[in-house]
């Protein structure tokens, strides 16, 4: 069973068409990423509860539209509520929860033969949700990541 958490009324999922290449789209997606976290950050600073995301159970899922041009972001709630999401989902949460503490941590957008997104600490240093999710999870301990 998930974790408690207060869903707040109209959380935003956002589907974006994922077009250009290179600088540009990875501009555009640090701006709508860093956005979409900070309106979380808001609403968990106003009472909307929400575990820790590496407290809460939710693991790593490939979103279905993966390769279509098409991004489903979903809010933490949703993710929550559905105990999975793919590496936006994931980084949205955990950019929102460090953003909601006070730490004016940023998206990054990395770039191997796909699409992948991490979080830019205060430090400069890069966390990456979805690797940390998918270590915690029995079910990935026979797979390589890179």
């Amino acid at each position: 069973m998930p974790p408690a958490a207060t869903v707040p009324e109209g959380g935003w999922v956002l589907i974006a068409p994922l077009r250009g290449t290179g600088r540009a789209l990875a501009s555009g997606a640090r701006l709508v990423l860093q956005a979409l976290a900070s309106h979380d950050a808001a609403l968990i600073r106003a009472g909307h509860s929400l575990p820790p995301l590496y407290d809460s159970g939710v693991r790593y899922e490939a979103e279905d539209s993966e390769g279509t041009g098409w991004e489903e972001i979903a809010d933490p709630w949703l993710t929550l509520a559905r105990m999975a999401g793919d590496c936006d989902d994931l980084l949205r949460w955990r950019l929102a929860e460090l953003l909601a503490a006070g730490e004016p941590a940023t998206p990054a957008i990395l770039w191997t033969d796909t699409f992948h997104t991490a979080v830019r600490r205060a430090d400069g240093q890069l966390e990456d949700p979805t690797r940390y999710i998918i270590e915690r999870d029995p079910r990935w301990l026979r797979l390589s990541y890179p």
